[in-house]
């Protein structure tokens, strides 16, 4: 992990300008075959953002080692419709 996280948080704690959402969920947490399912979405794991199609939103682990939420080419902010503090 790249920095001492005290534990799971389990809400947005970032959202870059692209519209990528940073958890508090630390790698490990998840297992790559875990779907999260998020204001009716369903996010598969994919190692990087060439992995899935266009538009597809996913979770991956960011280089902080947390869980991220994004969308290939779109905004996972806009998608989900969540934000900083926003719990999931």
């Amino acid at each position: 992990m790249g920095f001492d996280w005290a534990g799971l948080l389990p809400e947005v704690i970032y959202a870059d300008g692209f519209g990528n959402l940073m958890t508090g969920i630390p790698e490990g947490t998840l297992q790559q075959d875990d779907v999260l399912r998020l204001k009716g979405q369903q996010l598969h794991y994919a190692g990087s953002f060439g992995r899935v199609p266009v538009g597809t939103l996913f979770w991956h682990i960011n280089s902080l080692g947390l869980v991220e939420l994004a969308v290939n080419q779109g905004s996972a902010a806009d998608v989900l419709g969540l934000g900083v503090g926003d719990l999931l």
